[in-house]
């Protein structure tokens, strides 16, 4: 302990090098083990145990509760650099594909009436000092790559970076896209919202982490959204649509103008699904420690318990377009109705 006050009293740790105090730490109970296994009639291990409580108590006495207060500011680092990138050009074909990854950040892709594409990238590049944010923000150098596909224009703009833990980035990405184009966007990032709007295509894709997606007029042959913690919400229709996140609610309106499957799950959250007056309807639902309620006239049930439903209207084996919805949650109730005010 001794040794160890003299050290820390001319080293200030910061909680930036907290992992090399874990590793001191976590390398003096290997070796301890590994003492104590091989000679167990010996206290010798007792000895390395001792060295690093004595180290950590040395720790605490000279740098006091400043040091360990800190931890609740780990990653918080307090200089940052700032880069706001533009990409734009021509559409020019009647399908344009976009992979778009960010970091830490929103994405929000829209459309507009004009036939070009739009990026505007806000970045935020952090470090412990202002030289290593301007330098953390140099390294990300990313851009847009533009190419063609089976006569679709492809547009890719992934940001990465290998830092896992306490990443310095913060990404946030707006998109704005020709509505007169077929749209196919493949969408991913961590703790940032995802919003799109007003959109048609083939394929749609988001996914984010702790984040709220919110998808507004999407229409596509396959959809799939997926995140945690955090709200769907949205109106959307396609061929095969899939819902996913956990802790959260999921309000889902479907518009009901195709025929469509829609696979929805969450946990310990409700789910509130509307549909289209008119459609006929086969539904599926199962929680736990909540209540499953279809509110739609000429319902016939196979399965009819509170917490577990599955029924059809009964015009569904004739009618032409049939919307299948599964839903699955727990601890929460599940609701699907129909919207009178829709044609």
């Amino acid at each position: 302990m001794g040794v160890g006050y003299l050290i820390f009293r001319e080293f200030v740790i910061a909680a930036g090098n907290i992992a090399w105090v874990l590793v001191i730490i976590g390398a003096a109970i290997i070796l301890s083990g590994l003492i104590r296994w091989a000679s167990p009639k010996h206290g010798f291990h007792r000895a390395i145990g001792g060295a690093a409580g004595g180290l950590v108590l040395a720790l605490f006495i000279t740098q006091g509760f400043a040091f360990f207060g800190n931890f609740g500011n780990f990653g918080k680092l307090p200089y940052s650099a700032t880069l706001e990138k533009t990409y734009g050009g021509a559409a020019t074909a009647s399908t344009v594909s976009l992979r778009l990854g960010s970091i830490n950040g929103p994405i929000t892709v829209q459309t507009w009436d004009k036939t070009d594409y739009q990026i505007v990238a806000s970045i935020t590049a952090r470090g412990a000092t202002q030289a290593e944010a301007d330098q953390n923000l140099a390294n990300l150098g990313k851009d847009l790559t533009e190419g063609a596909l089976a006569g679709a224009q492809t547009l890719t703009l992934i940001y990465s970076s290998p830092i896992l833990i306490n990443n310095p980035y913060q990404i946030a990405v707006e998109v704005r896209l020709p509505a007169s184009a077929k749209l196919n966007l493949d969408l991913t990032t961590s703790n940032g919202a995802i919003t799109i709007e007003n959109v048609v295509g083939d394929t749609v894709k988001a996914q984010t982490s702790n984040a709220r997606i919110n998808a507004e007029n999407v229409k596509a042959t396959r959809v799939t959204l997926s995140t945690s913690n955090a709200v769907v919400s949205g109106n959307v229709e396609g061929d095969t649509v899939s819902i996913s996140t956990s802790n959260a609610r999921v309000e889902l309106t479907v518009p009901s103008t195709i025929s469509g499957r829609y696979d929805v799950s969450t946990s310990n959250a409700d789910v509130d699904v509307t549909v289209g007056a008119s459609a006929a309807c086969r539904l599926d639902a199962q929680t736990s420690n909540g209540q499953v309620s279809f509110n739609l006239p000429n319902l016939t049930y196979s399965r009819n318990q509170a917490t577990s439903k599955t029924a059809e209207t009964s015009d569904y084996s004739s009618a032409q377009i049939k919307i299948q919805v599964t839903i699955r949650t727990s601890n929460a109730d599940v609701t699907v109705e129909r919207n009178v005010f829709s044609t």
